[in-house]
């Protein structure tokens, strides 16, 4: 009876220096699934990102979380203990429901995030290529994949923004009908301001500008974001060139002005200046509030939106989940016909021997019967037979998943005498599409 088992750490167990090390590198994934499946697992797929690590497995026979867990670390060179306390294991349904939480984004460091679907069918296709995926896992992840992309077409749980950057973008497309259009500068080399500038560039904006008080640095944040050097010295002259500006510096006084940007708006005729100030203590004068078509916004600001937009993803959890809940129950009736697939072929064999015993007693009864009549007699028996078993079939089916059942079911319905061998094929046949 095949068992889906999913052991892994994330950023909620394990803190990132112990994520680090049960991280399986893309290019040791190859050496990683031959190592597994040197090891007798049938079906195995690797899920890893900075985020999380997680070993998904589907055997005959149930495997013990611990083994698993105890071959990963071993392939690592690590001690059993290394992340005792800081992992996760789920069995049948509910290693599926995990599966379906995280390409879903419900399981992400930030709700409902589209990254990890891409990650999730990169793991699916790489264990592919490795040979490692069979029938069950092949049909959970297609189901994941398939659960995860309706999450994000049937809800809104991934719009809008979730990081600074991507508030910057939004509010940007408030101020601005087309970012194409948009130059922005960068002023300073602090991180959340050129993650933010990089935001800004990937949705669109057409040129990057980069100021620093060392040149060199700012040379060499414009060659990786593909910008163009703004000596500082020159700021004021380059000011009236940008529509948006981002200051992240570690200045302690105010490196914009009211009057340095009084000046740069005049000079653009009074176009709309977006102004982001990332930094702590604050790099541009908040009097610049005062200035017609001129938007400021600090760091405050920016998280504030962030909040709101994952208020909003929030209130989608629900309507997620029922995406989740419905896929699992069909994944879930999927994957109890093939566990009960050797039970109902066993009770197929014992009705069609009994069926037969009973048919053959009777045509001895009654000698005189033509052979017609006894095509006829034998087709209604076989029929009856079919039509009495075909509730419980569906129930077996149907319960399948449930711990116990088909235990009780091969007790109850299968003589304990019943041989393995044909069924009746029709149905027997039907279970395998």
């Amino acid at each position: 009876m095949v068992s889906i088992l999913v052991v892994g750490t994330n950023h909620k167990f394990a803190p990132v220096e112990v994520r680090e090390k049960v991280a399986f590198a893309e290019e040791r994934l190859p050496e990683a699934y031959n190592y597994f499946r040197a090891q007798g697992i049938d079906e195995i797929v690797l899920l890893s990102t900075c985020n999380r690590t997680e070993v998904y497995t589907a055997t005959q026979q149930r495997l013990p979380e611990r083994k698993v867990l105890k071959l990963w670390l071993s392939f690592f060179g690590l001690p059993e203990g290394e992340i005792e306390g800081r992992f996760y294991a789920y069995q049948d349904k509910e290693a599926a429901r995990h599966l379906f939480r995280v390409a879903c984004g419900l399981d992400s460091m930030m709700l409902g995030e589209t990254q990890i679907l891409g990650q999730v069918k990169d793991a699916y296709e790489q264990a592919q290529r490795a040979g490692a995926v069979g029938t069950y896992l092949g049909e959970l992840f297609r189901r994941a994949i398939k659960v995860g992309k309706k999450a994000r077409s049937e809800t809104a749980i991934s719009k809008g923004a979730m990081s600074v950057g991507g508030a910057a973008v939004e509010l940007s497309k408030h101020i601005f009908a087309n970012l194409q259009t948009c130059t922005v500068l960068l002023i300073g080399a602090g991180k959340m301001g050129t993650d933010t500038a990089k935001s800004l560039v990937q949705a669109g904006a057409k040129q990057l500008l980069v100021c620093n008080r060392t040149l060199s640095r700012a040379q060499e944040l414009a060659s990786k974001l593909n910008g163009q050097v703004v000596p500082f010295e020159e700021l004021q002259e380059n000011l009236s060139r940008a529509d948006i500006v981002i200051a992240s510096t570690g200045a302690q006084q105010y490196i914009l002005t009211k009057q340095m940007v009084s000046e740069a708006v005049k000079q653009r005729r009074y176009r709309p200046l977006f102004l982001i100030d990332i930094s702590v203590p604050r790099n541009i004068d908040p009097k610049v509030n005062d200035l017609d078509n001129v938007f400021l916004f600090d760091i405050d600001d920016l998280e504030q939106v962030v909040r709101e937009f994952l208020e909003e993803r929030k209130k989608e959890v629900p309507k997620v989940e029922a995406l989740i809940e419905h896929e699992l129950q069909n994944f879930t009736v999927w994957l109890g016909e093939r566990k009960a697939k050797p039970i109902i072929v066993q009770l197929l064999q014992e009705a069609q021997r009994q069926t037969e015993q009973a048919l053959n007693e009777l045509f001895d009864e009654l000698p005189d019967l033509s052979e017609e009549q006894r095509r006829a007699i034998a087709a209604k028996m076989k029929a009856l037979t079919m039509r009495l078993l075909s509730q419980p079939l569906n129930q077996i089916k149907q319960l399948a998943h449930t711990d116990g059942v088909l235990e009780i079911a091969r007790q109850l319905l299968v003589p304990k005498e019943a041989e393995d061998g044909g069924a009746l094929n029709e149905e027997s046949q039907r279970l395998d599409r």
